[in-house]
């Protein structure tokens, strides 16, 4: 079956074309626009009107592929900047009369089950337990279990980039009292919302989405993006520490000069970063493997299955 997925998030929007089968997912076509839907959401509750206007700049460029490609399904899913935006069941709506998009805003532990289907499906259950943590704009999920069987445990934590880059990381570049708030907001974060059995049980940490993926590409200089050097590459704690020390020292400007830093994210991926560290060390971890395949092809394989509908 063809389906088309447009993930709306906090960060950025994204276009996943699939097919589906007996046989898994394959993708036909994959983009990713960085539209910062949810700028200032955290503070206002509201979407800024030029955030919208990116976003919707994004949607009518994404049209000609899907009309091209023919979808038999498509659903536009929305996660933690929808979920926080009091308008945002209003600006769904005009999107699907504009666009022809029927929407699904996600709850946080459906997010994380959609991700962890998809981030996992290529390991083998013989594996052990897995934790896969996909760091957003608005909110990091969290989700345990054993691949193949679905997540035992999952948790959507309000610690997303774009949010605490906001909240916490006002200076350019930041000063030492301010990623220390930031850390510690995370570190609580974690300890609180995720039980202790789940962080001590974990043999292997997925990571998704685009800080896990940024920070490959910057480790290994890639000018151009690669999926088959980004999928499946160990980043160890090592490599991820190194990296929020560089980031830290730079501004914004700064960061965006380095390799493999897509625009868009010079200025969130020292908060991504962090989180990712603070992932691994609440797990006991020395590394995460980091996985392409995340809440695109979860949800793919659940709306050609009919488990995933419009609101």
């Amino acid at each position: 079956m063809k389906v088309a997925i447009v993930d709306l998030g906090t960060n950025t929007c994204r276009l996943f074309l699939a097919e589906v089968g007996d046989t898994g997912v394959r993708t036909v076509d994959r983009v990713t626009t960085v539209v910062r839907l949810g700028q200032g959401v955290d503070h206002t509750r509201r979407l800024a009107p030029e955030a919208v206007a990116r976003t919707r700049a994004c949607l009518a460029g994404y049209a000609g592929r899907l009309t091209a490609f023919g979808p038999e399904r498509t659903l536009l899913v929305a996660t933690s900047v929808l979920r926080d935006a009091g308008d945002g069941a209003a600006f769904l709506a005009q999107v699907r009369r504009d666009f022809g998009l029927p929407s699904r805003v996600l709850a946080g532990q459906e997010e994380a089950e959609l991700s962890f289907r998809g981030g996992t499906a290529g390991l083998d259950a013989a594996s052990g337990p897995v934790v896969l943590v996909d760091i957003g704009g608005g909110s990091t999920e969290f989700a345990a279990g054993r691949p193949g069987a679905g997540p035992e445990v999952v948790r959507s934590l309000d610690i997303g980039v774009v949010r605490l880059t906001e909240r916490f990381l006002r200076h350019d570049p930041p000063q030492e009292t301010e990623l220390e708030r930031l850390v510690g907001f995370v570190r609580a974060a974690v300890e609180d919302g995720v039980p202790p059995g789940v962080r001590d049980s974990a043999g292997l940490m997925v990571g998704v989405a685009g800080t896990y993926t940024t920070l490959v590409a910057h480790k290994l200089h890639l000018r151009e993006y690669r999926s088959d050097l980004v999928h499946g590459h160990v980043l160890s704690l090592a490599d991820i520490d190194a990296a929020a020390t560089l980031f830290a020292s730079l501004t914004n400007e700064e960061r965006g000069r380095l390799t493999g830093i897509q625009k868009g994210r010079e200025d969130v991926i020292l908060a991504g970063t962090l989180i990712a560290r603070e992932a691994c060390l609440a797990f006991g971890l020395e590394a995460v493997r980091v996985s392409e395949a995340d809440i695109l092809e979860g949800a793919a394989r659940a709306l050609a299955a009919g488990t995933l509908t419009p609101d």
